[in-house]
């Protein structure tokens, strides 16, 4: 009912700036569009500023028909992003509070865990940790068995994120999955983002306060991640890294950087 509302206040503002545009006044014809921007809304949840900025008074009964049926498409993905979003936000102001961290709801907030982000058995999840993604980006989350998720860990996965077993993220890890463009080059949209996916494979470790950046698309298999650093390359199977930016400093294995 309030989008109907907004619908009907607005189309007749944009109604008149419509046919202004053509260079007429005449009622008539506002009184045209004005119908036809409803007929738009109800038949392809079109809104006004959009039927506005894409001048669809004027076009063929083939070209608006194949353009609403897109925007319509596009408007039923967004509304659905839009409620998830709203849910998983109730979800984390619920389940992340610290009472949960009480022996008899700690196993209710890690099977509620368990089952928004698909994860397997025997997770152990903390207080204040949010997964969540940004910008209506479609990206999906997958958590492998035995994983720990420590106390105000921050998992944006926007761009996809896969978490293998056996992996820990301790205290205080953010990881980041999507970027804005305009971070590397000013010049860029504003409104543009790019998502890029993570696999974190089996039996890493993420140390404390470390951030992962979108940069960084894989974690090797045992890897480990030193405590503050900031990963912006990919880390291989193994690799001990650390540091601001992250570098390899050994491998599991003994070898050093300069001779593997």
């Amino acid at each position: 009912m309030r989008r109907l509302l907004q619908v009907v206040k607005y189309g007749r503002i944009h109604a008149a700036e419509y046919a202004r545009s053509m260079g007429s006044t005449s009622v008539w014809l506002m009184s045209r569009i004005y119908a036809d921007i409803l007929y738009c809304y109800f038949r392809y949840k079109i809104w006004t500023n959009q039927y506005l900025a894409l001048r669809l008074f004027g076009m063929t009964k083939q070209e608006r028909a194949t353009l609403g049926k897109k925007i319509l498409e596009e408007g039923r993905l967004r509304d659905a992003w839009q409620r998830d979003f709203r849910r998983n936000r109730k979800f984390i102001a619920k389940y992340s509070q610290k009472k949960y961290e009480v022996g008899r709801l700690r196993d209710v907030r890690r099977r509620a865990y368990t089952s928004r982000y698909n994860a397997g058995e025997n997770l152990l999840v903390e207080y204040d940790v949010e997964i969540s993604r940004q910008h209506y980006l479609s990206g999906c989350i997958s958590i492998g068995k035995n994983v720990l998720l420590a106390k105000h860990v921050m998992i944006d996965y926007s761009g996809g994120v896969i978490i293998g077993d056996n992996v820990q993220i301790t205290k205080g890890v953010t990881i980041e999955t999507h970027r804005h463009i305009f971070h590397s080059d000013w010049r860029q949209d504003r409104s543009l983002f790019e998502a890029l996916p993570l696999v974190i494979e089996e039996g890493a470790v993420v140390g404390v306060n470390a951030v992962i950046l979108p940069s960084c698309h894989r974690i090797g298999k045992h890897a480990r991640v030193g405590a503050g650093a900031v990963v912006t390359r990919n880390v291989p199977d193994y690799a001990v890294v650390m540091g601001v930016p992250a570098e390899i400093k050994r491998y599991q294995e003994g070898r050093n950087y300069a001779g593997r």
